[in-house]
């Protein structure tokens, strides 16, 4: 992730605040473009819509829709994606064995990936994770102290 986008982010719930948004952005991408690939499904007809009336223009118009729809979206995509991916590497480093989960340990990472990442409340996270919510809360508020010490390229690094 380039620098002058971390600049962006005063401190770790600063970045993770971002990085739900993005994951729920992500998530509302996908919800809209399988709604319409099931209508481009649905409008297709198969064998029995190439021998009704009705031009094929009309039903390419979903499917024109989708590629407009995927060409507009593709640099948020990729943005949002960047994001999530820079969380999970600050949870779980580059390689998935660092970051915050080999210096806090992988409860630390896991509840902050089920907060943030996965949008699961406090209290979901916590029985999830089989934690009482308060733990969980400490747990949270710790991770995001302990990132804002270190530095987030640290944390990545795990160190």
């Amino acid at each position: 992730m380039g620098d002058e986008l971390l600049e962006r982010f005063y401190n770790a719930r600063e970045l993770f605040d971002a990085v739900r948004d993005a994951s729920y952005e992500l998530w509302r991408h996908d919800a809209t473009y399988n709604a319409m690939e099931r209508r481009a499904l649905a409008l297709s007809g198969g064998i029995a819509a190439a021998n009704s009336p009705g031009s094929e223009a009309d039903r390419m118009r979903p499917v024109d829709a989708m590629v407009d729809f995927e060409s507009m979206m593709e640099r948020k995509v990729d943005g949002w994606c960047s994001l999530v991916d820079y969380g999970e590497a600050v949870l779980y480093g580059r390689d998935w064995e660092h970051g915050i989960a080999k210096s806090l340990g992988i409860g630390y990472a896991e509840v902050m990936e089920l907060t943030y990442i996965q949008r699961l409340s406090l209290r979901e996270t916590a029985k999830r994770l089989r934690l009482s919510e308060r733990t969980a809360r400490r747990m949270k508020s710790r991770a995001l102290s302990f990132i804002d010490a270190v530095g987030f390229d640290a944390a990545v690094l795990g160190e």
